[in-house]
């Protein structure tokens, strides 16, 4: 299931064969309690090149020679063995695109949070064959609220109410990052116009859809529904907001998940 909102699965790989990423409909759960929804946007800009500033977090972006993702549990050190192959381009299509958590641009080797099981998880990469660029772009998502918020720095250009996760099937806590943006197909109109991959899984589904459970931040055909707590785990936003958040939000943005 997919998380800035939305829910999202993919197929159980193992490391000989990448697993292919597929969104899935998030069923509904009942629930009662109901916010009245609210939105703003407000244009934002992006930079690959910024000074130092607290605000400001450094992504990783895979070159077109790098085919899969691997990653040491130190520089130079041993490599990393994952649950599945993360190939290059990402599967919901652009490139393979990480977040920076230690490191800065001009270093030969960063870390960089790995989009894999368990949520959380750190690796380092050699930057020699990623494009290390910045920027001050970040969602918070409040749990307790049920509101998505979107910052350019200290200004913020986008608030929503948002769907999250049932008591059962919660939205993971954590801070991930954007993986992939995906216009969704016509048959899955349900999901909105868009899905933002998060580097986060459910922590409740093994396999969800016959595939890994993938959170996302998705659009919702029902917008009324906006303020419950009724997902797979996934974050459901107005279409007219994800369409924003897809032309304005940069892969490996970060998005804070808290109660």
């Amino acid at each position: 299931m997919i998380v800035v909102v939305v829910a999202v699965g993919c197929s159980k790989a193992t490391p000989e064969m990448p697993g292919s990423l597929a969104l899935a409909a998030d069923a509904e759960v009942e629930m009662t309690t109901t916010v009245r929804p609210t939105t703003t946007v407000r244009p934002t800009t992006t930079t690959s090149t910024i000074p130092p500033d607290p605000l400001r977090t450094w992504v990783a972006t895979a070159n077109p020679n790098v085919t899969n993702l691997v990653a040491f549990d130190e520089p130079r050190g041993t490599p990393i063995a994952l649950e599945f192959i993360v190939p290059n381009p990402h599967q919901f299509g652009g490139p393979l695109t990480l977040m920076v958590t230690e490191g800065n641009a001009g270093d030969a080797w960063v870390k960089v949070q790995l989009p894999v099981r368990p949520n959380g998880q750190e690796g380092w990469i050699r930057t020699t064959d990623w494009e290390i660029t910045g920027t001050r772009v970040r969602a918070e998502v409040d749990l307790t609220a049920r509101r998505v918020t979107v910052y350019d720095g200290e200004d913020v250009i986008a608030a929503t109410d948002a769907v999250i996760g049932a008591p059962a099937t919660p939205t993971p806590l954590g801070t991930f990052s954007i993986t992939a943006k995906r216009r969704n197909p016509p048959s899955e109109s349900y999901l909105g116009p868009w899905a933002l991959a998060l580097s986060a899984y459910s922590e409740v589904y093994e396999i969800f859809s016959g595939g890994l459970p993938v959170i996302a931040i998705h659009g919702t055909t029902h917008p009324e529904q906006v303020g419950e707590a009724r997902s797979n785990g996934c974050i459901r936003v107005p279409n007219e907001i994800v369409s924003f958040l897809a032309e304005n939000v940069p892969l490996g943005a970060p998005v804070t998940v808290f109660s």
